[in-house]
């Protein structure tokens, strides 16, 4: 496997003052790429959190009907998708790192909130209504269905929520309280 000999010696001629050159400009020194969650998605996290996903959860992830956005047991975002940043207007950096309650707003329901804190809390799952406002401060209204996931040693360690836009009107703010 003498492939990069010439290749060698031609640095060797033209570095002479370092012979550490040759070794150093070979491919085989340079850095494996880091996978992110950004660019490897939910899979990378669901491997690397040992998730066990029933056959529901796991076709809608590969559908591109649903914003999704995953969240530890601390309800730290990890992870948006593309929909969720055509819908908020947050990029995937603007997103990871926040708590997904940084959507909401004056008018977003007290008692929707306090359901869906109870719900996470009892590790359950959720599925409710709320007004959330995207990044240049517009209402809009949300569908959320949020599901607690295992590992395989039956643990919940996130969660996700898929979330769609709904048509929401000035009427529907009354009966949220």
């Amino acid at each position: 496997m003498d492939f990069c000999g010439p290749y060698d010696k031609q640095l060797a001629a033209q570095h002479r003052p370092t012979l550490l050159t040759p070794l150093l400009a070979g491919w085989e020194f340079r850095p494996r790429p880091v996978l992110s969650v950004e660019h490897a998605g939910w899979r990378l996290l669901s491997k690397m959190q040992g998730w066990n996903l029933p056959t529901p959860i796991r076709r809608d992830l590969l559908s591109n009907k649903w914003a999704v956005v995953i969240t530890d047991i601390d309800q730290t975002i990890q992870f948006v998708n593309p929909l969720f940043e055509r819908m908020t207007g947050y990029a995937y950096q603007e997103a990871v790192g926040r708590r997904p309650t940084f959507l909401q707003g004056e008018q977003t329901s007290l008692i929707t909130r306090d359901r869906i804190k109870e719900a996470i809390r009892e590790k359950k799952s959720v599925s409710e209504w709320v007004l959330n406002y995207r990044k240049d401060q517009t209402p809009y209204g949300c569908q959320i269905m949020i599901r607690p996931i295992l590992n395989r040693n039956k643990e919940v360690v996130n969660f996700i929520a898929f979330e769609e836009e709904v048509p929401f009107h000035e009427t529907q703010l009354d009966h949220q309280v």
